[in-house]
Parts: C-alpha cells; sequence; structure tokens
C-alpha cells in the first residue's frame, strides 16, 4: 500500500527550499557581476597608472632635453658673450670690434687692406629676445689663397664677445701671370662679408 502524500503539508518547506536555492543563485551571480566590476575597475586603474606613467616619464624626458640640451645650449650661449641681459654701451663694443680688426690685419701678411664696420643693427621682432647685428666688410690684396686662410683664422680666433660668422668670401686673380720675384704687388683680392651677432633678453 501506497502511503498518501500531504502535499499540503509539504508544499511550504518546498517553496522556502525553492526561494532559498533562488536567492542562493541570485547571490552568487551577484557575486559575480561584482567580482566582474572589481577586475573591470582594477584593470581600468592599471591602464589609467600606465598611461599617467607614461606622461609622467614623457615629461621627464622632456624635463632632461631642456636641462641637458636646451640649458647647455643657453648657458653655451651666455659663455661666448652672444647672450647677455643688458647693453651697456652699444658703440663701444662695435668700437673694441674694429679695434681689434684693425690690429690683426696688420699683423697679417696682406699687401692692402680695406675693411669696415657697419652700424649696429638691432631686430626687435622677437618678444622675448633682441638680436643685434654688425657687418664686417674686408677687401684684401693677397700674394696667394694662403694669406686669406691665415687672415680668416685669426680673425675668427678673435677673443670677442658674442658669436663672430663668416657669411661669405670671394677670390679674384688681379693678373694672368704671377711673378714670384715681386711679392710686393696683389695678385689676388679678396672680399669677405662677416656678421658680429649678440642678443639680450627682454623683460616679459
Amino acid at each position: 500500500m501506497f502511503t498518501k502524500i500531504d502535499w499540503a503539508a509539504i508544499l511550504a518547506p518546498i517553496l522556502i527550499l525553492a526561494i532559498s536555492i533562488i536567492f542562493i543563485i541570485l547571490v552568487i551571480f551577484e557575486i559575480q557581476q561584482y567580482n566582474q566590476y572589481l577586475n573591470s575597475l582594477k584593470q581600468r586603474q592599471v591602464r589609467q597608472f600606465k598611461t599617467v606613467d607614461a606622461e609622467y616619464k614623457h615629461l621627464k624626458q622632456i624635463s632632461d632635453l631642456i636641462k641637458n640640451n636646451y640649458l647647455n645650449k643657453f648657458n653655451e650661449l651666455r659663455n661666448t658673450g652672444f647672450l647677455k641681459k643688458k647693453i651697456a654701451n652699444i658703440q663701444t663694443q662695435r668700437l673694441q670690434l674694429f679695434s681689434k680688426i684693425e690690429a690683426t690685419l696688420k699683423k697679417q701678411p696682406l699687401i692692402t687692406a680695406h675693411y669696415a664696420v657697419s652700424e649696429t643693427k638691432a631686430d626687435p621682432t622677437k618678444k622675448s629676445i633682441t638680436i643685434y647685428e654688425t657687418q664686417l666688410i674686408l677687401k684684401l690684396g693677397i700674394l696667394h689663397e694662403g694669406n686669406l686662410l691665415k687672415t680668416i683664422e685669426a680673425i675668427m680666433a678673435l677673443p670677442i664677445q658674442g658669436l663672430l660668422n663668416l657669411n661669405k668670401c670671394n677670390l679674384k686673380p688681379l693678373t694672368e701671370k704671377i711673378n714670384l720675384t715681386k711679392t710686393s704687388e696683389a695678385y689676388f683680392e679678396a672680399n669677405c662679408v662677416f656678421y658680429w651677432y649678440f642678443a639680450t633678453l627682454n623683460k616679459q
């Protein structure tokens, strides 16, 4: 004989068990979702950290570049006298250049030497810096090319403040034949142009 099951008596426990199972499943699902959220948050934070770290390294590279290159270049320009805080007397600077050029040319093996130093011109177009330019023009009578090279080397080695730059130098013969016994005549004419630069920082 089969025992009759009283469904009314066990319905409530079955419902409670079913609800408990559903609740546990929901809790497990929520836990999984929360773990996924934590993992996603962790990965996002890692990516953000890597981005910040990469930006920091990039900024550090720029900082090192400025410190090691641009700052060194700035100090080099300042040490050469090209970059000055202020110019006491531009005319005095120009006359000093003229005197040093004149004294140097007198020591060189030249037949004739004509030279001129232009007025110093300022270029105020840059907001942070003003660049000053002075042109030096040489017209030299020489025996041979070696005299010109020696003269240029002597001028470029002058202990002057600023940057002296050889812009151009043209050499042309004055005669078709060279007589080695006549060393008092110029066989070549050299026309050279130099530029002398220095700059001052402007107050912002």
